[in-house]
């Protein structure tokens, strides 16, 4: 039998996360919308501030080698000493593909886990989502 995570993390952690995916889908949607895409974006949780968006610091394509989700990874492991838990966001369809989806990486000191998100946009005004699906994640910052 699978041990659910709410069942192994702390409220603190659960809060956490609740608050990270809300924030996550929110701006997917909005730039989504209104851009039509979505580069991987970070919303951290620190110690010392609460929930912020985390910015990328440096200029887009400043390496072909490096993805925006390694380059947000890298500064985020440069900043974990003052972050108490994170989420990065970023949109997961394959070119081409016909079924949307969100990918959210959450990780906490305590857990990691990864959520797809299925969405669809009928009209401007609508962003739908679809049933989540949660596996435990790949800690990143805190193993």
């Amino acid at each position: 039998m699978m041990t659910k995570w709410r069942e192994v993390t702390s409220a603190e952690c659960q809060e956490d996360f609740d608050d990270l995916l809300d924030v996550c889908v929110e701006i997917a949607a909005e730039r989504i919308s209104e851009n039509w895409g979505l580069d991987p974006v970070a919303v951290v949780n620190r110690i010392s501030l609460g929930l912020k968006i985390f910015p990328l610091e440096g200029e887009a394509g400043t390496s072909s080698t490096v993805t925006v989700h390694d380059r947000l990874v890298g500064q985020l492991r440069a900043a974990s000493e003052d972050l108490r838990s994170y989420a990065i966001v970023f949109d997961a369809t394959a070119e081409g593909a016909s079924d949307t989806h969100l990918e959210v990486l959450l990780e906490h000191r305590e857990y990691a886990m990864q959520i797809c998100v299925p969405y669809v946009i009928s009209d401007v005004r609508a962003f739908d989502l679809g049933p989540m699906k949660a596996a435990v994640g790949q800690r990143l910052l805190w193993g």
